[in-house]
């Protein structure tokens, strides 16, 4: 079957998790039968972008609770318990964190280190 133009939005949910999981544009196109590029051009236009594993290394997932306080917002979470978060981060545990960049995505919320 020849790849066509298809409305890519009603599949925003599926392509984000793909994306996440590692798949690429040229599986994610055949999945959807359309062509690679529209699949490259509907994640830039939705800011669905893919995990640099050599710059954000190890993924830990942990669950987190949304509080408000006087001063803002608070992730509380349990996340310095796990042993890829404690060997990922273990210099900023030490010391003062150094520029940190916060990521929010529809479905996940990432906390980087600026290089």
């Amino acid at each position: 079957m020849e790849p066509r133009r298809v409305a890519l939005k009603p599949h925003t949910s599926k392509i984000r998790r793909w994306v996440n999981e590692g798949r690429s544009d040229e599986w994610i196109a055949k999945e959807l039968n359309t062509t690679p590029s529209s699949v490259q051009s509907f994640r830039s236009r939705n800011s669905i972008y893919r995990r640099d594993p050599v710059r954000r290394g190890e993924i830990s997932e942990h669950k987190v609770v949304l509080d408000e306080n006087e001063t803002g917002l608070v992730l509380m979470t349990e996340a310095a318990e796990s042993e890829v978060f404690r060997r990922a981060w273990k210099d900023y545990l030490r010391r003062p964190p150094g520029d940190l960049q916060l990521v929010v995505t529809q479905e996940r919320i990432y906390v980087e280190k600026v290089r």
